[in-house]
């Protein structure tokens, strides 16, 4: 069979490092799977705007007899436009995968011009429909599969969990075009060493992958000399990848697992890495670990710098002291961290996104990354943002686009200037901290103030224009530096 692969790349995380799109790891998974099969495979990986004429060009040349979409909740809209265009314009069957289809699967089924959405992993399950059609059998009871077939649609179960992670191929990453996703020389290793998060926040859809997998082991971990093995393999086809980036959830989730990985890596790859992780496992013993074998950037999520919002409303149960003693280690070990925070949640208020900025100014992350919360659909603060009428029918189109919740503890107006200004504002607490004494504290009474002119918010945010501008301008120095 021939399967191509379209993917809405069209918004990802703001970096000094300036690329184009990524490496999506799911899709280089099924399409190793699928070649293993003997399948043929190809890509239509939309990066830039989205020019009809042109993608109907590549699909026109791909051939396919599956069109096979992923999809995250913000980007579904897109994808029923361009499933529309392949059932307008080609006689092929439409499957979508990804995230939002396992979690709204209903609503996903429902397009017209998808006849097939993929619940959960579907490396298995692709795999089968691929054969089945191939072979001319009756795809209705693949297990993972929603399929519509003469008038019905076939809701099928998803099967177990493949809980040994090293019997899957590694990701196909040749199907990506590597050299056109990066400008100037920085290039990087994307790699999982795992699937699975444990933990149970509120914004997060991990609650309902783990009910959707009830019965079947979650959180899974490769063995560390698979994973130095694929590295290995990436390192022959990227030979100018300037570090690796681990892109687990938690990496550093077990310790035990990070004590025998660790010292193979420094031995047989000998790169910087970058990781994520939560500030409860980091300790003294893991940090010196991770610098060893040559750790240069990890981030961790921060949200809000209020304690009992954080715990009540995104149920992440950590305190601020954790989360200054984690950076404490970022600093004596040399490491730089980020910190993700989130500003427009629910039953906030203006003094408690101030906690934020204050927390961040204090733990003075290397990098700060800020979006306005989003309540993605299914996840148990959407549930909650429901049952208290903040939604809105504002529709989520990235994760840094304007609040889509109306509240009354906090105006959309606030939440546009605490977002715009986080970091200027986080460098003015800085400034104050650091001159310490009364002078410090008189200067931090002075921001205080301008932070609660509410009145001055319009003029601020009538600057934004201005100061996009000159962001933009520093942006094309650093990369002309480089």
């Amino acid at each position: 069979m021939r399967i191509a692969f379209v993917y809405p790349d069209l918004n990802f995380f703001s970096s000094p490092v300036k690329y184009r799109g990524i490496i999506a790891l799911g899709i280089g998974y099924l399409s190793s799977s699928l070649k293993k099969a003997g399948h043929q495979v190809s890509l239509i990986h939309i990066i830039d705007k989205f020019d009809q004429e042109h993608y109907l060009d590549l699909l026109n040349k791909a051939k396919p007899q599956i069109v096979a979409f992923s999809s995250l909740t913000h980007q579904f809209n897109t994808v029923k436009m361009m499933a529309k265009l392949v059932k307008d314009n080609f006689d092929v069957l439409t499957i979508c995968g990804g995230v939002h289809p396992t979690i709204a699967p209903e609503e996903s089924i429902e397009v017209k011009d998808l006849d097939i959405i993929c619940r959960g992993e579907g490396e298995e399950a692709f795999v089968e429909l691929c054969n089945a059609l191939e072979n001319k059998k009756d795809i209705s009871r693949i297990k993972n599969l929603w399929i519509k077939q003469d008038g019905k649609i076939y809701k099928n179960d998803v099967r177990p969990l493949e809980e040994n992670l090293d019997n899957l191929p590694f990701p196909d990453r040749q199907i990506f075009d590597y050299d056109n996703m990066w400008d100037g020389d920085v290039r990087v290793i994307q790699v999982l060493t795992g699937r699975g998060c444990p933990y149970d926040c509120g914004y997060c859809c991990n609650h309902q992958y783990r009910a959707l997998y009830k019965g079947s082991k979650y959180v899974r971990f490769r063995s560390p000399e698979k994973v130095i093995e694929e590295i290995m393999e990436a390192k022959k086809v990227y030979k100018n990848a300037r570090f690796v980036n681990f892109l687990d959830d938690t990496f550093c989730l077990r310790k035990e697992w990070l004590e025998k990985f660790l010292p193979l890596y420094k031995k047989e790859i000998n790169l910087p890495f970058h990781a994520h992780t939560r500030v409860e496992v980091l300790d003294d013993e893991v940090a010196k670990l991770l610098k060893d074998a040559q750790l240069e950037h990890i981030s961790v999520g921060i949200e809000s710098g209020n304690e009992e919002l954080r715990e009540r409303v995104l149920n992440r149960k950590m305190t601020n002291q954790q989360i200054a003693k984690a950076f404490e280690l970022g600093r004596k070990y040399g490491i730089n961290m980020s910190g993700y925070n989130m500003v427009g949640l629910p039953f906030e208020n203006i003094k408690q996104v101030l906690e934020t900025i204050k927390l961040n100014a204090k733990v003075r992350p290397h990098q700060m990354n800020v979006a306005i919360f989003q309540p993605y659909p299914h996840t148990k603060l959407y549930q909650l943002c429901k049952e208290n009428n903040l939604l809105t029918e504002k529709e989520i189109t990235s994760y840094f686009g304007n609040s889509v919740l109306t509240q009354k503890s906090i105006s959309n107006n606030e939440v546009d200037f605490t977002y715009f200004y986080f970091k200027p504002f986080v460098q003015l607490y800085k400034w104050a901290y650091k001159l310490g004494g009364k002078t410090g504290v008189l200067l931090e009474k002075i921001i205080d103030a301008i932070y609660f002119q509410k009145n001055l918010y319009p003029f601020y945010l009538s600057l934004r224009p201005l100061l996009k501008k000159l962001k933009q301008l520093k942006q094309s120095k650093f990369t002309a530096e480089q």
